[in-house]
């Protein structure tokens, strides 16, 4: 074989996608040689199993292993038999969350291309999982709007919020090429610079915590006779017995804003207003919003990247409703944030995989109910 052929294999290597079973393998395993009765990935993947298949947490991950113990040693050797449900509690509340999330977004970096995509960064509280004071831990993630996937995550630290945890999100991730969309609560100069310093472009939205900016916008786009230059483009939906019009106006005419050269990379503002009729009800509500961007005048593309950030709220929702994270009480240790890890990885593979159509909850019920389907989606993941 010449050198070019070789140099061509290695380059195909290097861009071979990682399977979850790699990135599972990476995971640093805190445990000392003599108490690794049962290796790290085999409790992982049995846990990510019994997830698709409907498990909440240890006890069930335990049932479950116990239930289809036939059907698991087909593709892992478990040589020492299941894990008990306290060996999976205390492995998933020792290990470390940053390394765990570290090996998983090495993971989508190799199946995901995010040049062009929308990713939505966004918080979720654990609202059963209370810390000792009381306070309910917030999981900050980011979601692919081309992919549907879960990119990483990061807690917010405990005695403080999401906008503190967004910066440590937006180090780990891969975002050359990518614009980043954040709700009001992002709209800090700090984080507007973590992002183009990762390479990626920014629409993030303006309300109060920055009153005196937000003002000016809005007294600045509303004004009759500065609107009629701006460029826009408007989009109409009917679904669910509305219909819904937004309309967005962008400019980079930002010279007045005299704050501007704070905020790095700023090069336009948006409004975008949203008209909803209610076909039942004949009535017709109104929203006005307000947007920084990076991005040069595209209203088209800034509504694209605006209306995607609901991704992220949907993937709250079936977070919810499909795995009932909010009545998870998982609290000790770090095993709420890697509870909350393996439910993303779950979403993750169900969303990689092409053989079934349908959506999360479609899908995990038959994969539940066909064991060979199940088997070859563990396999190709």
């Amino acid at each position: 074989m010449d050198v070019s052929t070789l140099e061509r294999h290695a380059l195909a290597m290097l861009r071979k996608p990682l399977t979850l079973k790699d990135a599972l393998l990476e995971v640093s395993d805190f445990r000392i040689d003599r108490r690794k009765e049962y290796p790290l990935y085999e409790i992982l993947m049995i846990a990510v199993c019994a997830m698709v298949a409907g498990a909440k947490g240890p006890t069930d991950f335990e049932r479950f292993g116990r239930a289809k113990l036939k059907f698991l040693k087909k593709f892992l050797p478990l040589r020492n038999g299941i894990p008990s449900h306290d060996t999976f509690r205390r492995v998933l509340g020792k290990i470390d969350p940053k390394r765990f999330n570290a090996a998983l977004v090495k993971w989508l970096e190799s199946v995901s291309d995010v040049t062009g995509d929308v990713i939505s960064i966004d918080g979720k509280l654990l609202r059963r999982a209370l810390t000792k004071d009381g306070k309910m831990p917030c999981i900050v993630s980011a979601y692919s709007k081309r992919s549907k996937l879960v990119m990483g995550q990061v807690k917010a630290d405990e005695k403080s919020n999401e906008i503190t945890a967004m910066p440590h999100l937006l180090d780990l991730l891969y975002l050359k090429g990518a614009i980043v969309t954040i709700d009001a609560a992002g709209c800090q100069k700090k984080i507007v610079r973590k992002i183009l310093k990762r390479g990626a472009g920014y629409v993030i939205s303006l309300k109060g915590n920055q009153s005196t900016m937000h003002d000016e916008i809005r007294a600045f786009m509303q004004d009759p006779a500065f609107r009629k230059k701006f460029k826009k483009a408007k989009t109409v939906d009917k679904g669910h017995g509305r219909v819904e019009t937004r309309t967005c106006w962008q400019t980079d005419d930002i010279e007045w804003f005299e704050d501007r050269d704070k905020w790095a990379g700023l090069r336009s503002v948006c409004m975008v207003e949203s008209v909803v009729y209610d076909m039942a009800t004949k009535e017709t509500t109104r929203e006005t919003r307000f947007f920084i961007s990076s991005l040069p005048v595209d209203p088209k593309r800034a509504l694209e990247a605006i209306r995607a950030h609901w991704g992220v709220e949907a993937m709250h929702w079936t977070l919810d409703m499909d795995f009932d994270e909010d009545r998870s009480r998982a609290r000790t240790e770090d095993i709420a944030e890697n509870l909350a890890m393996l439910r993303h990885v779950v979403i993750n593979v169900l969303r990689l995989d092409k053989s079934l159509f349908g959506g999360i909850s479609v899908k995990r019920k038959e994969l539940t109910w066909d064991d060979d389907k199940l088997l070859k989606l563990m396999l190709a993941a």
